[in-house]
């Protein structure tokens, strides 16, 4: 699995659900069971909006250099491990997300595990070295043309 491969999935993911927050913001808060106030439903689009630019941005960020894609990995990673710290205390010491709060621990959980495997895990791709082409014998040398 390469960082191109996780990126995209992640800004499909990412885009959908900000789509999802910014065009629905009460149809998302009813399958959470969460509270739906006019103040709610204004973040609610606010996050949609940031959401969908992560989304954008990881598209964008699939084809640059391996070294930067990288840093982006370990950024994501530090995110996705922090979704899930607050996605457990939504659904227990907070009480914000009531129902179906395991969506979002399967999906920060199963970043956290592809950027913790792609950053620690994968095996470090071998690059061969270039052969140097073996000399064509020459005429020189005592040998008749």
């Amino acid at each position: 699995m390469s960082h191109r491969l996780i990126f995209i999935i992640n800004a499909v993911v990412l885009a959908i659900f900000g789509a999802l927050l910014m065009a629905m913001p009460e149809f998302v808060l009813a399958q959470f069971e969460s509270e739906v106030y006019v103040s709610t439903l204004y973040v609610t689009r606010f996050t949609g909006g940031a959401l969908l630019m992560g989304g954008l941005l990881l598209w964008f960020m699939q084809d640059v250099p391996l070294k930067k894609q990288k840093a982006v990995a370990f950024l994501l990673l530090a995110g996705s491990v922090g979704g899930f710290a607050m996605s457990v205390l939504g659904m227990t010491s907070v009480g914000v997300l009531r129902a179906n709060g395991w969506v979002l621990l399967v999906l920060f959980g199963v970043f956290a595990l592809l950027y913790s495997y792609v950053i620690f895990l994968q095996p470090k791709p071998i690059v061969a070295k270039p052969r140097k082409p073996k000399a064509a014998p020459s005429a020189v040398g005592g040998q008749p043309e």
